[in-house]
């Protein structure tokens, strides 16, 4: 079911869930309209339709209607809640293409809910599944307020048996938040730095490996990544800017948040998702910035009715419009293919990660010089907390600490690359 972002004239984005005729899915909408709207933005409320649609996906395949049962009084079942807990588990793709190929006979077999069923099927993370039951219990919590609304009233059990309903599937959801160990490290989230460099020289304005022909296009898309290289900034970040965020002068970057921008007309709103912050960048980079915004922008006549920093150079019908979040994959991917079995592996979220990684080797070099400079300061973990606070953008100190394991994670592996030296060479000697 297709998720239309509608833009109200306040600039309010309101994702909306369409059924198969193209109308607006009842319950959904007024779900999203009156009890997520108040407190979420345009992307948590995406995130939540698409768990209501994985809601949607096991009533198909088990031919069910929940909505219609709770209006009897009927509410699901332990075995039903097992059902969907099993159900949110699996990759949505997964199943639909399961669906389709399937008869009538296996789906009843797939509601009976025996965890072996989705053995086969890709699943996805305990986060996602955890979100997803949490989405599909406070909806259907919702919805039977509303239908029963009249009941209770005059019928207190009712509002037992709503609650009742919604912790049983709360209760689902898997234990802990799998945040914790190797998966859960920021310097595993992303290639090596190497791989990081190569696709800087790839998309350097001047390789002989650039994909790109225009020479406008070959400068926009370097500062782009450039800037996200040096930066971190989330590629929503990067597509939010505009141009009144350059400090010409003092050479920052400012981070702002807009949300639901009249002046923004794109349909999925690129946002920042962490607290406004600016960022000190090279004076190359603000002069390359200048440049592109005085020499090439600006001759760009639909860009001059925008502020938006980065636009489309490509004539037709978004020529000059702020460069979309489709658009700034299509670049990644297309870069990314030059030499797809070395940078196939980048993510657009991986910069961010790469550029901690810089952070922490420039304030490893800090403290080395600190030993030897009886001027200087060591920064010790807390201040190299505050740091990465600053500069990304994070509120609580939990976000940035996971990087600081990688002073851990480093000391421990030199120590024990010199106690296997030692012993090498101990037996080296012995013999």
């Amino acid at each position: 079911m297709p998720v239309k972002h509608i833009i109200f004239q306040n600039g309010e984005r309101y994702p909306m869930l369409l059924d198969e005729d193209g109308v607006p899915d009842f319950w959904v909408t007024l779900y999203v309209t009156d009890h997520l709207r108040i407190k979420s933005k345009q992307s948590s409320i995406t995130n939540a339709l698409s768990h209501l649609v994985h809601l949607q996906l096991w009533e198909a395949i088990n031919t069910r209607s929940l909505i219609e049962e709770i209006s009897d009084g009927n509410f699901p079942s332990d075995q039903d809640v097992y059902s969907l807990r099993d159900h949110c588990r699996v990759e949505a793709a997964s199943l639909k293409n399961w669906h389709e190929h399937q008869s009538t006979k296996s789906v009843v077999k797939f509601a009976a809910a025996s965890t072996a069923s989705v053995g086969s099927f890709h699943t996805v993370s305990m986060r996602h599944t955890y979100n997803r039951l949490t989405q599909i219990g406070y909806f259907l919590e919702y919805v039977s307020k509303v239908v029963l609304r009249s009941r209770i009233k005059h019928e207190a059990q009712l509002t037992k048996s709503i609650e009742g309903m919604r912790n049983r599937i709360l209760a689902n959801r898997p234990k802990g938040s799998g945040s914790k160990g190797l998966a859960s490290d920021p310097n595993t989230k992303a290639p090596p730095p190497k791989v990081f460099e190569r696709f800087m020289e790839v998309v350097d304005e001047n390789s002989p490996d650039n994909p790109f022909k225009s020479a406008s296009t070959r400068l926009r898309n370097g500062l782009v990544f450039e800037v996200m290289y040096w930066t971190g900034f989330r590629s929503g970040e990067i597509l939010g800017l505009q141009v009144a965020d350059i400090d010409f002068q003092s050479n920052y970057i400012s981070v702002i948040r807009r949300h639901d921008a009249k002046e923004d007309l794109r349909a999925r709103q690129p946002v920042a998702k962490t607290n406004e912050r600016r960022v000190q960048v090279k004076r190359e980079t603000i002069d390359r910035l200048r440049y592109y915004i005085m020499e090439i922008r600006a001759k760009i006549d639909p860009a001059i009715k925008h502020p938006y920093l980065f636009v489309t150079h490509k004539r037709g019908e978004h020529w000059g419009k702020p460069l979309s979040d489709s658009a700034f994959v299509l670049i990644l991917n297309t870069i990314k293919s030059v030499e797809p079995e070395v940078l196939d592996e980048i993510k657009r979220h991986g910069f961010r990660h790469n550029s901690n990684y810089l952070l922490s080797k420039r304030i490893d070099d800090a403290n080395k010089a600190a030993k030897s400079d009886p001027n200087r300061n060591p920064i010790n973990e807390k201040q190299e907390i505050q740091i990465r606070k600053e500069i990304y953008g994070w509120s609580s100190d939990k976000s940035a600490e996971v990087y600081n394991h990688r002073h851990v994670r480093e000391q421990a592996d030199r120590l024990m690359r010199e106690d296997m030296d030692h012993w090498t060479e101990f037996t080296k000697k012995g013999k």
